[in-house]
């Protein structure tokens, strides 16, 4: 996945390398099945998912994972967005009321985008969703099967640049809270307190990635679009999920961020934000 970009540019940069490890990558298509592997242990790392499955797997196997760096999405680098074909009646948020607006599956986008729409429109209709897989997502919009689209990177900047759809909103999720840590990177806790060396290089080689992508953005654009086969021009304008080194987590948004996910009834206990993180070396 395009997430994914910080251990695609340790791996091209010799990061690992010059810490002293080796990574082996295994793909795996969705948040909630990386989170499994990680409570699990089939994965010692998630290198990137959703800050939801992760915390619903701690219900039920807790301290199982421990978050390592998190987002910090704003509207400048939003990395959700929703869009609309060029001919559609649509021009702005308020205007999907009543209309079908395709989603991931699941809960989140569908009651984050809600919780914006009853706070900014209160006396207008809610929009009707239709949750979708990704690869239906712009196939759906194309067809007419829904009137709008909210979805994420790279498949916002592919509908616009190969498709001519039009975005009409700026991320649903920094709207929700500037800046959002709702992605997250996170390790299998038994695997760090077993392997506190590994562990360590392989958080100090993902720290270079992330200020590399910071000061090298379009080279950084370069390497997701070789590591992931993507239309180089759709990389070139898309934008990248910002994630934080492992030193330098925000508590306070994340804490905020729980607070919003306890409110939308995503999760059922409230936990701390720095129990579920690894501490800064």
């Amino acid at each position: 996945m395009v997430s994914s970009l910080t251990h695609f540019v340790a791996q091209e940069k010799g990061f690992y390398k010059d810490a002293g490890i080796d990574v082996e990558g295994n793909p795996v298509k969705t948040s909630n099945l990386i989170a499994q592997d990680l409570a699990t242990g089939n994965s010692n790392i998630g290198i990137e998912l959703s800050l939801v499955p992760l915390l619903k797997q701690l219900e039920s196997s807790s301290k199982s994972i421990r978050i390592f760096s998190t987002s910090s999405i704003t509207s400048e680098n939003g990395f959700d967005g929703i869009v609309v074909k060029r001919d559609s009646s649509i021009k702005e948020l308020q205007d999907l009321a009543g209309k079908k607006v395709g989603v991931f599956p699941g809960t989140t986008a569908k009651n984050s985008l809600l919780q914006i729409f009853r706070t900014k429109f209160p006396a207008a209709a809610f929009p009707m969703f239709v949750e979708l897989d990704p690869p239906l997502h712009l196939q759906s919009l194309e067809n007419g099967d829904i009137d709008a689209l909210f979805t994420y990177e790279p498949t916002l900047t592919l509908g616009k640049v190969k498709s001519g759809f039009v975005q009409i909103s700026t991320s649903i999720y920094a709207m929700q809270q500037t800046p959002n840590p709702i992605g997250v990177a996170a390790a299998n806790s038994k695997w760090v307190d077993e392997n506190p060396h590994a562990a360590n290089a392989f958080f100090q080689a993902i720290d270079k990635a992330v200020e590399f992508i910071r000061t090298n953005p379009e080279e950084a654009k370069q390497i997701l679009a070789r590591s992931t086969n993507l239309d180089a021009d759709v990389a070139k304008a898309m934008h990248i999920m910002p994630l934080s080194k492992s030193t330098e987590i925000d508590f306070k948004s994340l804490e905020a961020y729980l607070r919003v996910l306890k409110d939308l009834g995503e999760i059922n206990e409230l936990p701390s934000a720095k129990d579920l993180c690894i501490q800064p070396r």
